[in-house]
C-alpha cells in the first residue's frame, strides 16, 4: 500500500521520495518532500527529549539528541497516540555503543517510560481501606486481587532507582549503591509514585497477574526464602488493588 511505501521511504534520508509524489507541475517532490521528513525527525527526537528528562540530564543535550535520532531513523511510531513512543528506547540504548560506558541508562529510560505510561493510564478505585481491616488474615489470603493498571515493574542489574532519583531537584546528595535496584511504579490518585521492591516482589506480584491468591503468593515467596519481605509485600499489593477486586478462591471471575 502507498502508506507503506511512505513511511519506509521517511526511514533513510538517502532514500528518493515515493515516485508517487509529485509537485503541482508534475515533478518528483524530492525538496518538499526532504523538508517534510526533517521535520517528523525533529518532532520526534524533540518528543523524546521532553518525555526521557533525567536520561537527558545524564547525558547532555547534544548527546542525547544525537541518540535519539538514531533511535528514531530505525523506530518510527506505530501507534498515533506519541504517548506510547520510546516503548523500546531503552533496548536501544542497551545496544548503543557510544552509550557503552553507561549501562544504567537503558534501565532509567524504562524507568522513565513506565513512569509515563502510569501517568496516562485508566484510573480506578482502590480498594476500601475499612473492608481490609476487617476481613480475617486467613479470609484475605483467599482472595485474588487485581492490580491497578498503572502498575509497572522496571528490573536492572544497576542501581536506576537511586541514579534517577539523584537527578530530581533537592536530591543532589542521595546516595547512589553499587547494587541491583528493582522499581516498583504506580499512580493511585493523581501522583506517580516509586518504590524500591522488595527481594521476591517480581516473582510475587508475577503470581497476582497470572491468577494466584493471595495466599498461593504468600507461599511461594516463602518457599523462595523471602518470608523476611512477606508482610511488605503483601501490603503493597493491597495498596495496588482496586475497588472491587477481590474474589474468593469459590468464585475467581466474582467482582
Amino acid at each position: 500500500m502507498w502508506q507503506a511505501e511512505f513511511a519506509s521511504s521517511l526511514q533513510d534520508a538517502d532514500t528518493p521520495p515515493p515516485p508517487f509524489l509529485r509537485s503541482p507541475g508534475g515533478l518528483q517532490a524530492s525538496r518538499r518532500f526532504a523538508v517534510y521528513r526533517n521535520n517528523v525527525y525533529s518532532s520526534l527526537v524533540n518528543n523524546l527529549y521532553e518525555g526521557y528528562p533525567v536520561v537527558a540530564k545524564l547525558v547532555g543535550e547534544a548527546f542525547f539528541k544525537g541518540m535519539a535520532s538514531c533511535y528514531v531513523r530505525a523506530h518510527l511510531p506505530q501507534s498515533p497516540v506519541m504517548v506510547f513512543y520510546g516503548e523500546t528506547f531503552g533496548d536501544f540504548i542497551d545496544d548503543f555503543a557510544p552509550a557503552s560506558d553507561l549501562p544504567y541508562l537503558g534501565g532509567v529510560t524504562r524507568l522513565e517510560y513506565a513512569r509515563r505510561l502510569a501517568l496516562h493510564c485508566a484510573d480506578q478505585r482502590p480498594l476500601d481501606s475499612e473492608l481490609l481491616t476487617a476481613m480475617p488474615i486467613e479470609q484475605l489470603l483467599d482472595h485474588y486481587l487485581t492490580l491497578h493498571p498503572s502498575l509497572q515493574i522496571v528490573e536492572s542489574d544497576q542501581p536506576i532507582y537511586s541514579i534517577w532519583l539523584r537527578n530530581m531537584p533537592g536530591m543532589e546528595h542521595h546516595e547512589v549503591p553499587n547494587q541491583r535496584e528493582t522499581v516498583l511504579v504506580r499512580r493511585l490518585a493523581q501522583q506517580v509514585e516509586e518504590q524500591l521492591m522488595p527481594a521476591g516482589g517480581v516473582q510475587f506480584f508475577a503470581m497476582i497477574q497470572s491468577g494466584h491468591t493471595l495466599g498461593q503468593s504468600a507461599e511461594r515467596i516463602i518457599d523462595a526464602g523471602h518470608e523476611a519481605q512477606l508482610s511488605e509485600l503483601i501490603r503493597i499489593a493491597l495498596q495496588s488493588s482496586v475497588q472491587r477486586s477481590l474474589s474468593s478462591t469459590a468464585d475467581p471471575t466474582a467482582s
